[in-house]
């Protein structure tokens, strides 16, 4: 009988000796005495590699960490007439709210966080974070050394904002800043380690900036607001009221939002939109706006000091009927096709689904109006719509094509940018669809397909006294058909005399606009 680790054996030799017996006993119990604390061998062999997996993850975080809070910035937002001098280098007074020699009105929202995307100066931030830059000049906070924004009484700091995707570009005076690095944000995928760098509570007055971390909860999130999710605020417009917000559980405070959300690479894949900014309190999660192509293509459109412009199809969606969506079908019911928009140019109807944007599926209303509201202006889409469709059964399947015009982004505040808009003779010229709202009710029963619209014109300009008014609606030019304001802008230039304008608005008339 033979014990090993509490457990008795048996060990028999049959007539082969004593000799042998004692060997078979003892080669006998090597074997289970290895058979049974093999287990026990490989934990104690799992417990440094456990570690070393620990510390190697730590290492990656740190070094990410390490590699990006170079590119990330604190932004101080003043009164105009407020901005604290900087002499001799010293630090200006804490922007924090509740601190002695601080500003004594300051609300959370007048600090935030940006990211250096261009050696050159060029800092990004969310445009909500901004407010009015006519009213507000900024400083900037950038590896511990303040710097005045530039152009600070033209209002040249901010170099361009949209509201439409809630980005912004400022240029401060410097040009050796360390420019963020883009992750690739396409093979993104829930559960994926996420750091967020920004500076909570303004701490970032001293240069250091704050990091915390978690995973990717969600993709393709709309932005909650008070009111009912499904249905966004007209009064706060945005592409991401529709879905498309990098969601994750890394805590964001006030005063995170504008800040970096980056991969273990230390590369860029969001530019942080705190559901605290967005709602006034903070909450245990938070967005991001993905580091996409239209991410991208507006980034670049605002560094210019251009105005992003984005597409628009004319049409107005609602979610299919609940039988509709039981029974497995999806897509998005048009419910009114706007006559003169390039949705009535492709001949769609109402009762249309749209189930596909070019490649993308459409799965509701708000998949469909987040598609289409990244596409630029001009853009060629298709469209795959079913016609006729009943519950359980699918429609007739169509393929249709539209060129996009322009949309008017509503809110509170316009976008802006460094870039004034062209004009001639007084008159400011733009897609008819770009209208704001309130011009838009008055020609909408005469808005008749490709025409455009004055979007604002001067008074006592030649085109004032011509007889145009904000919201009239045109189609030619010395009897050339123009539909866009480029083709506006390069017919009248042929012409340094009188010009010829078509008025289709009420009453239809030919205009002539002297020199």
């Amino acid at each position: 009988m033979t014990q090993v680790a509490g457990w008795e054996f048996v060990v028999e030799a049959r007539s082969y000796g004593a000799g042998l017996q004692c060997l078979g006993r003892r080669l006998a119990v090597a074997a289970l005495v290895t058979l049974l604390a093999g287990p026990l061998l490989r934990v104690e062999a799992q417990e440094p590699t456990v570690l070393e997996s620990a510390l190697a993850l730590e290492k990656t975080v740190a070094e990410a960490i390490a590699r990006a809070e170079r590119s990330v910035v604190a932004i101080a937002r003043y009164r105009k007439g407020r901005l604290p001098p900087a002499q001799g280098g010293a630090q200006p007074a804490p922007f924090a709210p509740g601190r002695a020699g601080g500003l004594e009105e300051t609300a959370p929202n007048e600090y935030a966080t940006g990211v250096v995307i261009d050696r050159r100066g060029y800092i990004l931030t969310n445009y909500h974070v901004l407010g009015d830059p006519a009213e507000n000049d900024y400083r900037i906070w950038v590896q511990r050394r303040p710097f005045t924004a530039v152009g600070v009484q033209k209002a040249e700091h901010v170099t361009a904002g949209d509201p439409w995707t809630d980005l912004a570009v400022l240029k401060v005076e410097a040009t050796d800043l360390e420019p963020i690095s883009w992750g690739d944000t396409k093979a993104l995928r829930k559960g994926q380690f996420a750091i967020a760098l920004g500076n909570p509570y303004g701490i970032a007055k001293d240069g250091q900036v704050s990091a915390s971390w978690g995973i990717i909860s969600n993709l393709g999130r709309p932005l909650p607001s008070a009111t009912d999710e499904s249905r966004p605020d007209p009064a706060k417009d945005s592409l991401y009221q529709y879905g498309g917000l990098i969601q994750t559980d890394a805590r964001l405070n006030l005063g995170t939002s504008g800040g970096a959300l980056v991969n273990l690479k230390g590369e860029m894949i969001g530019l942080i939109t705190a559901l605290a900014a967005s709602e006034g309190y903070e909450r245990s999660l938070g967005f991001a706006i993905p580091v996409n192509d239209v991410f991208l293509r507006t980034v670049e459109t605002l560094k210019k000091g251009h105005k992003a412009e984005f597409g628009f199809l004319g049409v107005s969606p609602e979610d299919l009927p609940e039988a509709m969506r039981r029974a497995g079908q999806h897509g998005a019911l048009l419910t009114h096709v706007v006559p003169g928009t390039p949705a009535a140019a492709a001949r769609l109807k109402k009762g249309d689904i749209v189930t596909r944007v070019n490649d993308q599926p459409v799965y509701d209303r708000n998949t469909l109006l987040h598609e289409l509201g990244q596409q630029p202006v001009a853009a060629e889409i298709r469209l795959t719509v079913q016609r006729g469709a009943e519950v359980g059964r699918r429609g007739r399947l169509l393929e249709a094509g539209a060129k996009l015009t322009k949309r008017h982004v509503s809110g509170a505040r316009p976008p802006y940018s460094l870039s004034p808009d062209p004009a001639w003779r007084g008159l400011r010229v733009d897609y008819a669809t770009a209208l704001p709202q309130t011009l838009l009710r008055q020609v909408w029963p005469q808005f008749p397909a490709g025409s455009l619209a004055a979007l604002d014109v001067a008074r006592d300009s030649p085109c004032w006294k011509a007889g145009l008014r904000p919201g009239t609606l045109f189609s030619h030019v010395d009897g050339q058909p123009v539909v866009t304001p480029d083709e506006f802008f390069a017919a009248v230039a042929k012409n340094p005399a009188a010009v010829r304008i078509r008025r289709v608005s009420e009453p239809p008339a030919e205009i002539t606009v002297a020199p």
